[in-house]
């Protein structure tokens, strides 16, 4: 039985920048290499619970759709939701908040302002002490908590929920377990998603994401994948992923995927029932995904590559082993070396993510990291600089050392750094971060071998296109 407070719920990204706003990455779409928008798969999974326990909904991404705070305002007052949940990160905060007042503005009190993201589960009660507009606050894997409310249950034994008790006064639930069974979960609503506003910057062609599984056992400091999850990967059944890309070819027409999750290429078993699959349907898709260093081998590559992958990243974090223990990336520079040649050797791109600026980074390291980052040579690079999220272990030892800048975490990033290391400044990991990059984007090699591989004229021009938007963001924001 549907509680009557949840019978029309809009879902939505605020108007406050184009960020990625699942739990992990929070970082902004321009500060990356690749300004790939991709679609708020999570937001349609939780508009998909929400439509299978009875209720009516919508979904708006207005950063993508380049609209602005009155376009929300009109659609509150034309879709009258009774609850509407939107999706914050930590860096845009104080902004996405926003939205709880302008849904209190346009609806009245009646409506309820419910806000998701992982920065709730330490920031919760004060953020509803702060904004009274604000009604609930959802955090962890949580969408049998949205289930859940929508059903009308008591919120105290609502698990990943910030609310207010009957005295008014903030209280928090625990962390939601880990969901066991991912096959329990709905597909995406895709159908509620423009989808034609996310296309590959490639080749322009639609584009859309798959969650196959969940989960990192990972202990990285910076990295909230492993917290949330409990250290756990979890898999959905191979047959039922196949069968939900087999649906985004035929009833949407989308061919590009990328296969999200940190650790999709951990489980070999899993990874290569999947390239099986897509091959032995004849999907004839192209597709990306993320993996660790260290699962990846050549028989692994090699089927990815059969089934349509043709770009994987990987997290590199560091060219210096001191730093990848210090981060406990668990990880050793030298198999990373391995894991780029294993992908050259089988046709697959690469993409390199180091992280910089953890509390012990010196001038010797992050000189260490440049030139391993020449080494490898990877098809894509970014340094991202390492972003104290609330609830990680790099929180804690950023905090207890003084370490977060004077004007707090604010709309700073991963192109923006807000913390010092115990030597280096923030500043200085500005500049060296744009420096570095520009070093390694303006190479004539690399030059001539992206354009070379491009594959295409069309492909060529957006990297072009790509090249000097990326020139002028280093060379001349500071």
């Amino acid at each position: 039985m549907i509680d009557q407070t949840f019978r029309k719920i809009l879902f939505f990204n605020p108007p406050s920048g184009l960020y990625r706003r699942d739990d992990r990455c929070q970082c902004s779409v321009e500060d990356q290499t690749v300004n790939i928008v991709f679609p708020p798969i999570e937001m349609a999974v939780d508009a998909a619970v929400a439509l299978r326990a009875g209720a009516e909904a919508r979904i708006r991404d207005y950063p993508a759709e380049k609209k602005d705070w009155s376009a929300l305002a009109r659609d509150l007052a034309e879709f009258q939701p009774a609850a509407a949940v939107f999706f914050v990160t930590t860096g845009t905060l104080e902004a996405d908040l926003l939205a709880a007042r302008a849904i209190k503005d346009i609806l009245g009190d009646a409506a309820l302002a419910i806000a998701k993201g992982e920065a709730f589960e330490a920031l919760g009660v004060d953020t509803l002490k702060r904004w009274p507009e604000l009604d609930l606050a959802l955090f962890g894997e949580c969408e049998p908590s949205l289930e859940s409310l929508i059903r009308g249950e008591p919120r105290h034994s609502i698990p990943g929920l910030a609310y207010r008790d009957e005295r008014g006064e903030p209280r928090i639930t625990p962390k939601p377990a880990p969901i066991e069974d991912l096959n329990s979960l709905p597909w995406p609503a895709r159908g509620l998603l423009n989808n034609r506003l996310y296309r590959s910057p490639e080749t322009g062609n639609p584009l859309t994401v798959i969650h196959g599984n969940r989960g990192c056992p990972s202990k990285c400091i910076f990295c909230p994948a492993g917290t949330l999850s409990n250290y756990t990967l979890r898999l959905r059944d191979s047959g039922d992923v196949l069968d939900e890309v087999e649906s985004c070819v035929r009833d949407f027409g989308i061919r590009e995927f990328l296969f999200h999750g940190d650790t999709f290429t951990m489980n070999k078993r899993w990874l290569l029932s999947i390239c099986e699959g897509i091959v032995e349907r004849g999907l004839k898709i192209r597709w990306g995904c993320n993996s660790r260093v260290d699962t990846i081998d050549d028989e692994r590559a090699a089927a990815m590559k059969r089934a349509g992958c043709w770009v994987v990243a990987f997290g590199l974090e560091s060219g210096s082993q001191e730093m990848l223990d210090h981060m406990r990336k668990g990880a050793k520079v030298e198999r990373g070396r391995q894991a780029i040649a294993i992908c050259k050797r089988h046709g697959l791109r690469t993409h390199g993510f180091f992280v910089i600026g953890l509390p012990w980074e010196t001038e010797r390291t992050l000189e260490q990291t440049l030139r391993f980052a020449r080494e490898v040579d990877t098809d894509f690079f970014d340094f991202n600089i390492a972003y104290p999220l609330p609830g990680t272990e790099l929180f804690e030892i950023a905090s207890r050392e003084g370490l977060i800048d004077a004007e707090g975490l604010g709309e700073k990033g991963y192109a923006r750094a807000a913390m010092r290391t115990r030597e280096l400044n923030p500043e200085r990991l500005n500049q060296w971060r744009r420096k570095a990059l520009l070093h390694l984007y303006m190479r004539p090699g690399y030059i001539a071998r992206t354009l070379w591989r491009a594959g295409s004229p069309r492909i060529a021009a957006n990297y072009l296109r790509a090249a000097l938007r990326r020139f002028r963001q280093l060379a001349f924001t500071r």
